[in-house]
């Protein structure tokens, strides 16, 4: 485990999934809370505790943070990785205004809006969700692909009213 600093992008394992956000400083959190189901119910941007995001997790985990053996941190390579680099990421204090800015939002989505891609637009402007990236690359091949368009033989103008 890592030590989270201001703007951190902070996340939590739980059944089935990662649960993010940014670490606001002060022992604080934010990020989208859910009082019930967390994949069913709307979820609302708070800023709480990080012992209230964690939860019943025992592990706090901080994406961009990095031990001395590290060339590189996790999301400096998921940055090199995703967006071959070109990304640049908002400072500490900039993430967390980011953070804040969006306090009180309703619209969680899973597949289009949830805590990871609320993080990662934070830090780095792209809402991106390598969670979801994971399950639509899954189910890819059970995807039916949509009829190649057949070639028409007469041109608008030949058409007859």
């Amino acid at each position: 485990m890592f030590k989270a600093h201001k703007g951190d992008i902070v996340y939590v394992k739980r059944k089935g999934y990662r649960h993010f956000g940014i670490y606001a400083g002060n022992d604080h959190v934010i990020h989208y809370h859910k009082e019930r189901h967390p994949l069913l119910c709307d979820g609302i941007v708070t800023e709480t505790s990080v012992s209230e995001f964690m939860s019943d997790s025992d592990t706090l985990y901080v994406l961009n943070g990095m031990d001395s053996k590290a060339k590189y941190s996790a999301f400096d390579w998921i940055i090199k990785r995703l967006w071959d680099g070109e990304i640049t990421t908002f400072p500490p204090g900039e993430t967390v205004e980011r953070a804040r800015s969006k306090i009180g939002e309703h619209g969680y989505n899973l597949l289009l809006n949830n805590c990871e891609h609320f993080s990662f637009w934070c830090k780095t402007g792209i809402a991106k969700s390598s969670q979801i990236d994971e399950i639509l690359a899954y189910l890819q091949p059970f995807i039916p692909h949509p009829p190649a368009e057949t070639a028409k033989t007469e041109s608008p103008a030949a058409v007859k009213a």
